[in-house]
């Protein structure tokens, strides 16, 4: 492999050059960023290694540069800086588009460089697979309001369900149920395709209605499942409707039988009337429903909004879980979300799950429930798998 460093320091050189020379690795080693651009010129190398701390320049500087130029050559962060710095580094690299395969501490070069430079892949950017249902190449334009409205009155939204499971036990305890449509020509579009249009058009009660109405015909088939509970999603277009309550209020009844309903709400549906979700939230534990804030941590009101309403559950947002080994500060971030939400009689679930190292980890830091590809995808009811079939 053929690295090529660009580090100030003269002292690295020889020191980067005996470690990785041993390990098999060809080092070009450069003090300046013109260099660099020069030797990348000359002949592209297999990986960056990059110093943030270039003296009159930073390593910040020349990452634009590469985006430019060499947007498929791989990086590595190197810095005698701490370990935040370096996370934050490798958070603009890769908003340019740049794959970053780690961080590097200069301090901690001789255990953590081979580590990185043994990745078969960039762990950074992922490629998520699609869940079942999702047609590809349809875009929100491609569907109008008449279309949309038109599925609705048709009744086309159908729930796909995602299983939750208990992070003692591994076995499901409860599902989220999220809205599909499907289309008159056949193939389903996933949300995306849809609620933002529903949102902004003034349908997305209409449409929680009818998801509504197609969950309660269902409850039949769902309840030989045994699920502790059912979530559903209340958009913040929702929140401004007076019959919300009254829905989650159907729901409830009509499941009181077999599963509690618990209602999702993001942190952004809670800022556009405090005071009329503090009432709307109450109204809704006292109508028997479960109250999670989902997506917790990506934005600024999460700590408020704890505060300010009965939430009973939290679910970690799935971004946090993505970046855990290669973020140590995502991981503390999650550390101290746990014990945040434990001290409030919060039960925790961690979104996103994707690998079988992320479900260790959560599980020994403390998570109650876990949610992801890794246990299922979201699908409709004739293959949600039943508890007993999944480990």
């Amino acid at each position: 492999m053929i690295l090529s460093c660009l580090d100030d320091d003269p002292r690295m050189e020889r020191t980067l050059r005996r470690f990785a020379g041993s390990l098999g690795h060809e080092v070009r080693f450069q003090t300046t960023s013109q260099a660099l651009r020069d030797d990348l010129d000359r002949q592209v190398p297999d990986v960056i290694v990059l110093d943030l701390g270039l003296g009159s320049e930073t390593g910040v500087d020349v990452l634009g540069w590469l985006a430019e130029h060499h947007p498929t050559v791989p990086l590595v962060f190197l810095s005698g800086h701490g370990d935040e710095l370096l996370d934050t580094a490798r958070r603009i690299a890769q908003g340019n588009g740049l794959t970053v395969y780690g961080v590097v501490n200069k301090a901690n070069l001789v255990r953590e460089l081979p580590t990185v430079l043994s990745r078969p892949g960039p762990p950074d950017s992922p490629k998520k697979p699609r869940a079942p249902g999702r047609a590809p190449g349809r875009a929100l334009d491609a569907l109008s309001v008449e279309d949309l409205r038109a599925h609705l009155h048709a009744g086309r939204i159908t729930p796909y369900f995602q299983p939750i499971l208990s992070a003692h036990t591994l076995r499901p305890v409860g599902a989220e149920a999220l809205a599909r449509l499907a289309l008159p020509e056949g193939g389903v579009l996933g949300a995306g395709a849809f609620i933002p249009l529903a949102e902004q058009s003034g349908l997305i009660m209409e449409l929680t209605r009818v998801l509504s109405e197609r969950l309660i015909e269902l409850e039949p088939q769902l309840r030989p499942f045994g699920l502790d509970f059912l979530s559903i999603n209340l958009s913040a277009a929702n929140i401004e409707r007076k019959g919300a309550a009254a829905m989650v209020k159907r729901l409830v009844d009509a499941f009181a039988g077999s599963s509690r309903i618990m209602i999702e709400l993001t942190e952004t549906a809670v800022l556009p009337d405090l005071q009329q979700m503090r009432a709307l939230t109450t109204e809704l534990r006292l109508g028997g429903a479960s109250l999670a804030i989902d997506d917790f941590g990506i934005g600024y009101s999460s700590i408020r909004a704890l505060a300010e309403l009965p939430y009973d559950v939290l679910k970690i947002d799935l971004s946090f879980v993505a970046e855990m080994f290669d973020s140590e500060k995502s991981a503390n971030l999650i550390a101290a979300m746990l014990h945040m939400a434990h001290s409030l009689n919060l039960q925790v679930v961690a979104e996103g799950v994707e690998t079988e190292a992320q479900r260790d980890r959560l599980i020994t830091m403390g998570v109650d429930r876990l949610q992801g590809y890794l246990f299922g995808h979201p699908v409709p009811i004739e293959h949600f798998a039943s508890p007993g079939a999944s480990s």
